[in-house]
């Protein structure tokens, strides 16, 4: 009887003294700068008509289009003008706008253009 020794499950031993191993990749870190939206996403067209709402409390939200938001102005004056918290001049009840742009909002009377910042 002959018995035969399976030897498949022997691994083989390398030599690494004289084997090429590459240094490890050095990885450089760079901090990045973000914008408001990025860094805080509520930083969008919502936050900014409320912020409007809440800076300008003489305003009130008639209506918004894709673009535009338009307020209406609650401070009447004896001679059926509105006195612009903008500009503080009369105006007619619905000019005042306001529009988003990435990280921006501006409202705006005939007179005047604010920037609403974050």
């Amino acid at each position: 009887m002959k018995i035969l020794h399976d030897q498949s499950h022997m691994t083989s031993k390398i030599n690494l003294a004289n084997a090429y191993i590459p240094p490890k990749a050095k990885v450089s870190i760079s901090e990045n700068v973000l914008s408001a939206s990025q860094s805080n996403p509520t930083y969008d067209r919502t936050y900014f008509h409320n912020k409007t709402l809440d800076q300008y409390p003489t305003l009130y939200r008639e209506f918004s289009s894709e673009n535009f938001d338009y307020y209406g102005i609650t401070d009447e004056t004896s001679c059926g003008d509105y006195i612009c918290p903008l500009c503080k001049l009369g105006h007619d009840d619905e000019e005042i706008e306001g529009r988003y742009k990435t990280d921006s909002y501006f409202i705006k009377c005939k007179q005047r253009e604010i920037e609403i910042v974050a």
